[in-house]
C-alpha cells in the first residue's frame, strides 16, 4: 500500500473532528464516510436475545450469509421441480455448464484467468489432488517445505502424501517458524530455507495467510525464489482469498487451492476453488481423473482414454453440487462488482483502527501477534491475552458441541458472546479478530475493544 499509513489517516481524521482516536465519535464518523457502508445491508446479521444485531467478528471462520443466497438456491430448487433431468441442458443456467458460469468472477478475486480457475470439491480434497500432481520426490530431492503450525488439515494431507510416496514425513518435511511458541516469522526465513535446502526440496507448499497469526506471506517473493531453483510451489489460500490482493498468474504461482466459506461467504462446508498456472500442461501431470474433467463434447461417450478439459478444469472428478454453486453466486458477483482494491482499502483502515484501539486502550494486557506492517497482513489481528480476566466464569451452562471453557481464551470468548460479540479463539490465550470490510463497521471495532477493556484487568 502506498500513501498514508492507516494510523496517520485515523489520527488526522480525529484531530480534524476535535476528538480523540479512542472516542466513539471517530468510529461513527468513519462509518458515516465509509464508501462501502451500503453493502452491510446485503448480509443477514444474527440477532441477540433482544433483537439487536450482534457484532460478528468471525468471518475468518464462517462468513455471513448474503441475502441473495435464498433466491439463488430457490431458483435451482424450482428448476429441479419443473425441469427435472432436463435442467442439465435447458435454460436458464443449464447444470451441464454450471462450473463455467462463475469461473470469471472467481478468477478476478485471485488474479488469474478464467481458464486457470475451477470451483470443485472441498479444500483438502483439492489439496490432495494437487499434491498428487505436483509432489514428485526423486532421489534426495524429496522434501516438502511448509510453515510451522499450519492449519491441521494441511499438515495431515502433506504428511500422508509423503508417506504414500514411500518417504519419511519426519525426515522429509521442513517446517519454518518457532518451535517453542506461536509467533510470526520473517518471509526471509522461508527464502533462506529454500536457498539452503534447494537441492533436497521437491515442493514448497505454504499458506497465503497463516490461519493462527494472520501473517500474510510474500507469495510473489517465495514463488520467485522457487522458480530460481526449478522447485514447484503452491499455496493454501483459505485465509487469503477475498481478504488480501492476489495476482496468482502474474506472480507465476504453480498451483493453489482455497475454501469459499470464509471471506467469500459461500456457506458452511461449501465448494472450494483450485488454480493451476496456464503455462503448465495439465495433460502431462499425474492427475486423478473423473468424468467431469473430461471434454464436455464427449463426456457421455463410452471411452477408455481420458480427454481432459483444458487447464485445471480437467482435475474435476464429479459434477459440482448445484446448490453449492448457487450459494456462492451472489457474493462472488458482489466481489466482482466492488473489486478487491476497494475492499482492501477499507480493510487496511478497519484493521488499522482495531490495532490502534487495542494499543491505545488495552496497553500491556494484550499482545498483537500479527505483523504491524500492513502489507504483511490481511483483515485478521491475532491477539494474545496477557492480562488476567476480571472473572473466570464463562456465561452459559447449556451444552454446546465443541465447547471448551477451561482456558483463558475460551472463557473470554464466551464472555464476549454473552455481551453480543462473536469471535474466534485458539487456546490457551489467543483471540482471532478479523473485521471484514463488506459487513463490519468501525463502531463494531470500538464496541469490541471497550468491552475487552471491561473484561481484562
Amino acid at each position: 500500500m502506498s500513501g498514508q499509513h492507516p494510523h496517520e489517516t485515523l489520527k488526522a481524521k480525529a484531530t480534524a473532528s476535535g476528538c480523540d482516536v479512542t472516542a466513539k465519535e471517530l468510529a461513527e464518523l468513519m462509518d458515516k464516510e465509509d464508501p462501502l457502508r451500503e453493502y452491510r445491508s446485503q448480509f443477514h446479521i444474527p440477532k441477540d436475545k433482544d433483537g439487536n444485531d450482534i457484532i460478528y467478528l468471525c468471518g475468518n471462520s464462517l462468513g455471513l450469509q448474503h441475502k441473495g443466497v435464498g433466491d439463488s438456491v430457490k431458483e435451482h430448487i424450482d428448476k429441479w421441480a419443473t425441469q427435472a433431468v432436463e435442467g442439465h441442458f435447458q435454460q436458464p443456467c443449464p447444470w451441464f455448464e454450471i462450473d463455467d458460469i462463475l469461473r470469471k468472477s472467481m478468477a478476478s478475486v485471485v488474479g488469474a484467468s478464467a481458464e486457470e480457475v475451477v470451483l470443485m470439491n472441498t479444500l483438502t480434497v483439492n489439496l490432495h489432488l494437487l499434491l498428487t500432481a505436483f509432489y514428485k520426490p526423486n532421489g534426495k530431492k524429496r522434501k516438502i517445505l511448509i510453515e510451522r503450525n499450519p492449519f491441521p488439515s494441511d499438515m495431515y494431507a502433506i504428511r500422508s502424501q509423503i508417506k504414500m510416496r514411500g518417504c519419511d514425513p519426519d525426515a522429509d518435511l521442513i517446517e519454518i517458524g518457532s518451535e517453542s511458541e506461536v509467533k510470526q516469522f520473517a518471509d526471509q526465513d522461508i527464502i533462506d530455507a529454500i536457498e539452503k535446502n534447494h537441492e533436497e526440496i521437491a515442493l514448497v507448499m505454504v499458506a497465503g495467510v497463516h490461519f493462527l497469526t494472520g501473517q500474510l506471506f510474500d507469495i510473489e517473493k517465495i514463488t520467485a525464489t522457487c522458480k530460481k531453483y526449478n522447485i514447484r510451489v503452491g499455496f493454501d489460500l483459505a485465509h487469503a482469498v477475498g481478504n488480501a490482493p492476489l495476482k496468482l498468474h502474474d506472480w507465476g504461482v504453480d498451483f493453489a487451492c482455497w475454501c469459499t466459506y470464509k471471506y467469500l461467504n459461500a456457506g458452511p462446508g461449501n465448494i472450494a476453488g483450485a488454480y493451476i498456472h496456464s503455462s503448465i500442461n495439465c495433460d502431462e501431470l499425474d492427475r486423478l481423473e473423473g468424468w467431469w474433467g473430461h471434454k464436455r463434447e464427449t463426456r457421455f461417450r463410452l471411452k477408455h482414454e481420458f480427454e481432459g478439459t483444458p487447464g485445471v478444469a480437467s482435475f474435476q472428478l464429479s459434477n459440482p453440487g448445484v446448490m453449492c454453486m448457487a450459494s456462492i453466486k451472489p457474493c462472488l458477483e458482489l466481489f466482482e462488482k466492488v473489486g478487491m482494491e476497494q475492499l482492501r482499502s477499507k480493510s487496511l483502515l478497519l484493521t488499522g483502527y482495531l490495532e490502534l484501539m487495542l494499543t491505545s486502550v488495552m496497553g500491556a494486557s494484550v499482545e498483537i501477534l500479527t505483523p504491524t506492517d500492513i502489507n504483511r497482513r490481511g483483515a485478521q489481528l491475532s491477539v494474545r491475552i496477557t492480562g488476567e480476566l476480571v472473572s473466570d466464569v464463562a456465561p452459559g451452562s447449556e451444552y454446546e458441541c465443541g465447547t471448551n471453557t477451561n482456558n483463558k481464551a475460551s472463557v473470554l470468548q464466551k464472555q464476549l458472546e454473552f455481551a453480543g460479540i462473536t469471535c474466534d479463539n485458539r487456546p490457551p490465550d489467543i483471540l482471532r479478530l478479523p473485521p471484514v470490510p463488506l459487513y463490519n463497521t468501525f463502531t463494531d471495532v470500538f464496541t469490541l475493544v471497550t468491552t475487552l477493556r471491561k473484561l481484562i484487568k
